[in-house]
């Protein structure tokens, strides 16, 4: 059983999860697929012997959805994390008299 990782950048929406499913599943040797539109990454188990690493990708690229570069979001090097929330610690919160008046079982539609 062989098992390979792809980043697919154009699957962006579950709608893409469920068609890269639907594409990849019924393939001979195909045992399982993971995908993830929020990682944008395809995770295909497979068995080497009756399906490639090659035919796979073709399968994807051929239905729009070819694996590319991975993609990764650096942080800026200006990037500094804002000194209020460690100086805030637990937030507190008080509700306005008004809104829970407002709020009763007297209130009827």
């Amino acid at each position: 059983m062989e098992k390979i990782t792809l980043t697919v950048p154009a699957m962006f929406a579950d709608h893409h999860v469920i068609n890269v499913k639907r594409l990849l599943s019924p393939l001979s040797g195909v045992e399982t697929v993971i995908a993830s539109s929020a990682f944008k990454t395809v995770v295909i188990e497979f068995d080497g012997s009756k399906t490639s690493q090659a035919v796979l990708v073709q399968a994807l690229t051929d239905a729009g959805y070819a694996p590319g570069p991975e993609e990764f979001v650096a942080r800026t090097p200006d990037y500094t994390p804002d000194p209020a929330w460690e100086k805030l610690g637990v937030r507190a919160v008080t509700t306005n008299p008004v809104d829970n008046q407002l709020s009763g079982e007297f209130r009827k539609y």
